[in-house]
């Protein structure tokens, strides 16, 4: 019995060795997908997440978070903004809202004011 088991598995696994598959895509979907791909790298940026870690007017109190956040963070990048009279400071950069959850519950300890945001990433800045 076990000799007729493993010879039938051999000739299975043989079997599945030399089969093929073929599609045949329609020209229109091929078309299609080509102007999709290209569409999509010319993309350089998508819409994203970030975290906000403080929203200010006072330039010091900016300068300060910053560094308090490179120090607690050297391998996140950080920028800021100004949007008359406010200062941004946003952080990290993730493709999805769940890939941030984690830094933005850290950062709620040392920036309880952090808030995610969606923002305009490049996509060389995503974080994997």
């Amino acid at each position: 019995m076990k000799f007729i088991f493993s010879l039938l598995f051999c000739i299975l696994s043989i079997a599945q060795g030399k089969s093929q598959i073929t599609i045949a895509e329609d020209a229109g979907v091929s078309r299609l997908m080509s102007d999709y791909v290209f569409q999509n790298q010319q993309q350089a940026a998508i819409k994203g997440w970030r975290i906000q870690i403080i929203t200010t007017n006072d330039r010091r109190k900016m300068e300060l978070a910053i560094t308090k956040f490179n120090s607690l963070y050297p391998g996140v990048q950080s920028s800021w903004e100004q949007e008359v009279p406010f200062y941004k400071v946003k952080v990290g950069a993730y493709e999805n809202k769940d890939e941030m959850q984690g830094l933005l519950l850290d950062l709620k300890r040392e920036f309880p004011s952090a808030i995610p945001v969606v923002d305009n990433i490049r996509k060389t800045e995503l974080i994997p």
